[in-house]
């Protein structure tokens, strides 16, 4: 592989972490509506709270 092919396939693995990233956060976030939706505001505090905290550490 020369450095070219090299650069694009080291993107596309990040291009692909990335978008697992995103579907895992997507989906934290949706959780949190729900407990929201369901009255439950302290489950929906804390697991906003973890993914700021990971998202900050990133």
């Amino acid at each position: 592989m020369d450095e070219q092919e090299t650069r694009i396939a080291s993107l596309e693995a990040s291009n692909s972490d990335l978008r697992g990233e995103l579907r895992e956060t997507r989906h934290e976030i949706r959780l949190a509506l729900r407990f929201i939706e369901n009255g439950d505001t302290g489950s929906a505090q804390s697991l906003l709270h973890r993914l700021s905290i990971s998202a900050t550490e990133k």
